[in-house]
C-alpha cells in the first residue's frame, strides 16, 4: 500500500520542519512506501526552501512549486491530482490539524470500509464573532446547496484511489472544495477533531464574505431559483397594493397618498432589482471564467523522485 500526503504552503515557514517530522513519524508505522507532496502555492516567505532542505535527507518528499499564489482550495486540487498512492491523506501545514490523526483515520478508514475519513470540530474555535458566522454560513450554504455539507468541516481527510480518481474530474476553475468533496459521493464517514490554534489566520473578514459567496454560486444554481420566487411575490404583492390604491381613490374623494411609502417602495425596489442584478452578475461571471479554459494552477517546478523538472 503507497501512503500519500498531501499538503499546501503559504506564509507556513515556521510549521514545515515540525510539520515534516510529526507526519514521517506515523506514516512510517503503517508503511514505507509514501510520498509527502508539498505545493507551494506562492508563498512569500522561505517555505519552499525549508521543503527543498528536508528533501535532500528524504527523496519521497515531493515539491510542485506554483507560479503564483492562486488560492488554497486550487493548491490543494493541484496536489491531489499529482498525488500516487492507494490512501491519499490530506491535511493544512500550519499543525492546526494534527498530522497523528492519520493514525486514526486509517483505522476509522478499515472499520467502516469507507472511501474518506474526514474531520470536523467537535467546537468551532474562535471568538464569538467567528462562530456565529460560521454558524450562519453552514446554515445558509446548507438551505440552499443541491447536496448539504456537515458543520465545521476540516480540510483533514483520508481518501482512497477510487474516490480521488472521481474527484479528479471536477475541473471547475471557481472551485470550493467543502462541496465538491460531498458532490463526488461514495461513502463518507465525519470523525470529530480538535482544532488547534497556532497564530494569526490568513482569512480575513472580506476573505470569508468572499468564500461564502464562492460557495454558495459555485456549488448551486438555487439562489436563481429563489430570486425568481422572490420577484414573483413582490410583484404579486404590488398587484394587491395597486388595487387597493385603485380602489381608495375612486371610492374616497378625500384620499390622499403619501409620499414617504411612495419613496420608501422607490428605495426597497430598487435595492431588490440591484440585488437581482448583482447575483445573475456573480454567476455569469462564473460562466466566463469558466468557458475561457484557463487551467486551474501554473506550475513552475516539480520536484520529485526523478530531480527537478
Amino acid at each position: 500500500m503507497k501512503l500519500s500526503v498531501v499538503t499546501t504552503l503559504y506564509k507556513s515557514e515556521r510549521f514545515v520542519e515540525e510539520f515534516y517530522n510529526r507526519v514521517i513519524k506515523v506514516v512510517l508505522e503503517f508503511t514505507n512506501d509514501y510520498e509527502i507532496v508539498f505545493v507551494n502555492d506562492g508563498s512569500p516567505d522561505r517555505s519552499c526552501e525549508k521543503v527543498l532542505s528536508i528533501r535532500q535527507k528524504d527523496s519521497k518528499v515531493k515539491l510542485i512549486d506554483l507560479s503564483r499564489n492562486f488560492g488554497h482550495h486550487k493548491a490543494v486540487m493541484t496536489g491531489l491530482k499529482y498525488a500516487k498512492g492507494d490512501l491519499v491523506f490530506l491535511l493544512d501545514s500550519d499543525l492546526e490539524e494534527e498530522p497523528e490523526l492519520l493514525r486514526i483515520f486509517i483505522n476509522e478508514i478499515q472499520k467502516h470500509k469507507a472511501d474518506v475519513i474526514f474531520g470536523i470540530q467537535k467546537a468551532r474555535k474562535g471568538k464569538f464573532f467567528e462562530r456565529i458566522t460560521g454558524k450562519i454560513f453552514y446554515k445558509i450554504f446548507n438551505n440552499l446547496a443541491d447536496v448539504p455539507i456537515e458543520e465545521n468541516i476540516l480540510m483533514a481527510r483520508l481518501m482512497t484511489r477510487k474516490y480521488i480518481e472521481a474527484l479528479k474530474g471536477f475541473s471547475e476553475r471557481e472551485l470550493f472544495l467543502g462541496g465538491v468533496f460531498a458532490l463526488v459521493g461514495f461513502k463518507q464517514v465525519a470523525i470529530e477533531v480538535t482544532k488547534l490554534g497556532k497564530g494569526t489566520t490568513t482569512y480575513s473578514t472580506r476573505r470569508k464574505l468572499a468564500l461564502l459567496v464562492n460557495a454558495i454560486t459555485s456549488s448551486t444554481k438555487n439562489l436563481l431559483i429563489y430570486v425568481f420566487y422572490l420577484g414573483l411575490i413582490i410583484s404579486f404583492l404590488s398587484f394587491l397594493f395597486i388595487m387597493y390604491y385603485l380602489i381608495s381613490s375612486l371610492f374616497y374623494k378625500d384620499y390622499l397618498s403619501g409620499w414617504p411609502s411612495l419613496i420608501l417602495s422607490i428605495w426597497f425596489l430598487s435595492g431588490l432589482i440591484i440585488l437581482s442584478v448583482g447575483i445573475l452578475g456573480i454567476y455569469l461571471s462564473k460562466v466566463f471564467e469558466e468557458v475561457k479554459q484557463r487551467p486551474l494552477t501554473i506550475i513552475k517546478k516539480i520536484y520529485d523522485e526523478n530531480g527537478a523538472k
